[in-house]
């Protein structure tokens, strides 16, 4: 299984004043089926699905309160 980008973008870090590179996608790299990862600034985590499902919740919750 390839690796698949869902956010793959240049954002601005505000708390530096400076841009970092952050991507959020799937990948087929460990594991059974396909797992969450995150890359900022070069610093790659691959998420259990019980850590990825908590995380996306609280996303959720922060795009809830910011009404996005």
């Amino acid at each position: 299984m390839g690796t698949t980008a869902y956010f793959d973008k240049t954002v601005m870090n505000n708390a530096k004043d400076c841009e970092t590179h952050l991507e959020v996608g799937t990948s087929g790299a460990s594991g059974e089926g396909p797992q969450m990862y995150i890359t900022l600034g070069g610093q790659h985590v691959l998420l259990s699905h019980s850590d990825a499902k908590e995380l996306c919740e609280a996303v959720g919750n922060v795009a809830e309160y910011f009404r996005y």
